[in-house]
């Protein structure tokens, strides 16, 4: 309990501010007691008689009995006066003798009552030479009125001022500590990363100064987490790519260290075997023309491979350029017409006029290659191939459809891997070396242009869209 009141700041400020009020109002309550004068009934006038009597009496009395006389008048004053003056008895020299006894002092001096109203007579007694004064004072141990009804009070009072210390205290404390807390509980949520709440800035003393500053505290840290999150994000996204990359790459010059190995392996066996005449590599033309077709397709990886390398550094950029795709096209299909003709394929264009595309005429003329390759390569005797090219929406749509050919679904999303052929047995005669359809996305990519291959009811479809 003691130190959950320690952790509260509000009970803190409630206890401090009660007890505050209490002392304040307790050591009034002590002054005025202390000292609030007392109000005398009688005036000094009506006591005289009283007095010059006594003085009278004394001069003919003996010394003994001058207590008795004096105590009997100090009793008379006590019940007719309400005790309001009192008798005292002085040497000439101003020293106070006691009353009870003359031969004792009191240590007290006639100037000590000079303060107030008195009445000095000269008196001797009858046995007595010696001049003595008797002094007639106002009571100054007499209890004051107001201390008196201060006491009847105290009770009352003390609730009172209890009560109103607490309510004070109470609201005070609310005061103080209501927008300390909305300040401590914002400070929370920034210590929870949460930044969406405000501290009211509607004063303007330090409490309001400080709100306003720790409101603009917490916009910064918001819009500094979001900054370093959007730069983790990109960093996060950048270490991915970069992982990503790297296994490509570490996946392709596994798989090209693999396609590469298989023709050296095959010329390698050949040439050794026409070197040393052993069996039917004793017949060196027909073997010596094999390795030559393994040459050539070991070239046309080697250069597929540096086409690949190119493309892929970093920071390279190709050189674009506002042609006429459509002339393009056309073009490289009369390349392609004694291909198209030797395995018997009937061309069907439809390619609109001046439909014009950004792009290096270069690399997109190898993918027209590739692709019109893949057609011819891919097609039986007999069978069409349809090109289409038109503008639609602000974009250039471009196909190639070769009839009588089918791709197994789950072959086609990895058709434009690095190596990936759809013949399974990496024949030569029945497929290129994997890397024709992975160079075309690759320069596509290039010119931000989209690729698809889908089966058709007719055949296989080629769509790239610029």
């Amino acid at each position: 309990m003691i130190r959950k009141f320690k952790s509260k700041l509000s009970i803190k400020v409630f206890l401090i501010t009660s007890m505050l009020m209490v002392a304040c109002c307790t050591i009034t309550y002590l002054c005025i007691a202390h000292f609030a004068p007392y109000i005398y009934s009688y005036d000094l006038a009506e006591v005289e008689e009283l007095a010059d009597m006594l003085s009278e009496e004394l001069s003919n009395i003996p010394k003994e009995e001058v207590q008795y006389f004096i105590q009997g008048y100090s009793d008379i004053l006590a019940k007719q006066y309400n005790d309001e003056f009192a008798f005292h008895i002085f040497q000439s020299s101003g020293k106070e003798i006691a009353l009870q006894d003359l031969n004792y002092f009191t240590g007290n001096q006639i100037d000590d009552y000079k303060s107030t109203d008195t009445r000095e007579y000269k008196v001797s007694f009858e046995d007595s030479a010696e001049t003595y004064i008797l002094l007639l004072a106002k009571n100054t141990n007499k209890e004051s009125q107001v201390v008196i009804a201060l006491q009847k009070t105290l009770p009352i009072l003390s609730i009172v001022i209890l009560s109103v210390s607490v309510i004070v205290a109470f609201f005070y404390t609310w005061y103080m500590t209501k927008p300390i807390k909305k300040i401590s509980k914002l400070s929370k949520q920034m210590a929870d990363m949460d930044f969406s709440g405000l501290c009211p800035t509607n004063r303007t003393d330090e409490i309001g100064v400080l709100s306003y500053s720790l409101n603009d505290l917490s916009k910064k840290l918001a819009a500094a987490l979001s900054e370093l999150q959007e730069a983790n994000e990109k960093l996060q996204a950048d270490i991915d790519m970069e992982r990503r990359l790297e296994k490509q790459r570490v996946e392709f010059f596994a798989a090209a260290s693999h396609e590469l190995k298989t023709p050296i392996t095959i010329i390698k066996g050949q040439l050794q075997g026409m070197l040393y005449e052993v069996g039917r590599y004793k017949d060196r033309e027909t073997y010596l023309a094999q390795s030559l077709e393994v040459t050539d397709t070991l070239e046309k990886m080697v250069q597929e491979l540096l086409t690949i390398s190119r493309l892929d550094t970093p920071g390279y950029t190709c050189n674009k350029h506002r042609l006429d795709f459509g002339k393009l096209i056309s073009d490289r299909l009369i390349m392609y017409e004694d291909l198209f003709m030797q395995k018997d394929l009937s061309v069907e264009k439809s390619i609109s006029p001046e439909v014009y595309v950004l792009g290096d005429i270069q690399l997109l003329q190898k993918v027209l290659d590739n692709l019109f390759g893949n057609a011819s390569a891919y097609s039986e005797a007999g069978n069409q191939i349809i090109v289409k090219l038109w503008k639609e929406a602000e974009k250039t749509n471009f196909t190639i459809e070769n009839t009588g050919a089918h791709i197994p679904d789950e072959n086609i999303p990895k058709l434009f891997e690095a190596f990936y052929r759809v013949d399974q047995s990496r024949n030569r005669q029945t497929g290129g070396t994997g890397l024709g359809l992975y160079i075309v996305k690759t320069i596509l990519d290039l010119h931000g242009a989209e690729i698809k291959i889908a089966n058709t009811v007719q055949g296989v479809s080629v769509f790239v869209q610029f």
